[in-house]
């Protein structure tokens, strides 16, 4: 009787552990044909060149997604905004009191993963496309708003807010590029954690803007 029930507990948990093994090659077989990417980050973007002497250092959001062709190649479509600041000698020569200038840009970014260095996987990045420049003037001013506050028996009252009154904007856009490098650190599920520096160039006007991004965030 004995026999019989660990004849049965035996064979119940080498079923088990198949099953388990079975869920493990499963699971490892999916991570590795998934051929959708996202990716997401956000950095410092400083700026080198003629360019610096005009705007300020700045800060960059990026996000994209695209396809690995193989576990070292693939291909993404990437967004990426970066705020920038506008130098007092712009302010002067506008005769304007404040104003702020931002990038965007479109980009298809091939990259390049070679062998890893423990659990760190390094890689080679570069990609073309649309960039748009925007430098807008500004002038602070107030603006009147009506608050509803529940609290005092529902009801309105008028405040003044800090605002700004856009004087007239300089847009300029045109084809650029970026090469550079980074790497990934594996963390739970497929996600990977991500440094990586670019040099992008992008032809926006008599001033072409160059910047060095770094970047941080995620990708799955």
């Amino acid at each position: 009787m004995s026999k019989t029930i660990g004849t049965r507990t035996l064979s119940t948990m080498c079923g088990v552990i198949a099953m388990l093994l079975f869920a493990l090659a499963s699971g490892h077989a999916q991570q590795e044909e998934r051929h959708f990417t996202f990716n997401a980050g956000a950095g410092f973007s400083p700026l080198v060149g003629q360019i610096s002497d005009r705007l300020n250092n700045g800060w960059n959001i990026t996000v994209g997604g695209g396809y690995r062709f193989t576990p070292h190649f693939e291909t993404n479509l990437q967004f990426t905004y970066n705020g920038l600041g506008v130098k007092p000698l712009v302010l002067q020569e506008a005769g304007v009191p404040s104003a702020n200038s931002h990038l965007w840009s479109l980009t298809i970014d091939p990259k390049l993963r070679v062998h890893s260095i423990g659990r760190v996987v390094p890689y080679f990045t570069g990609g073309v496309g649309y960039y748009r420049r925007t430098i807008q003037f500004t002038q602070p001013t107030v603006a009147p708003i009506d608050i509803f506050d529940p609290f005092f028996g529902f009801f309105f009252f008028p405040t003044l807010v800090p605002a700004n009154i856009v004087l007239g904007n300089v847009t300029r856009g045109g084809v650029g590029g970026n090469l550079g490098a980074g790497f990934d650190i594996p963390f739970v599920g497929g996600t990977r954690f991500f440094i990586e520096a670019k040099y992008q160039y992008a032809s926006t006007g008599s001033i072409a803007t160059r910047m060095i991004p770094l970047t941080l965030g995620v990708r799955w």
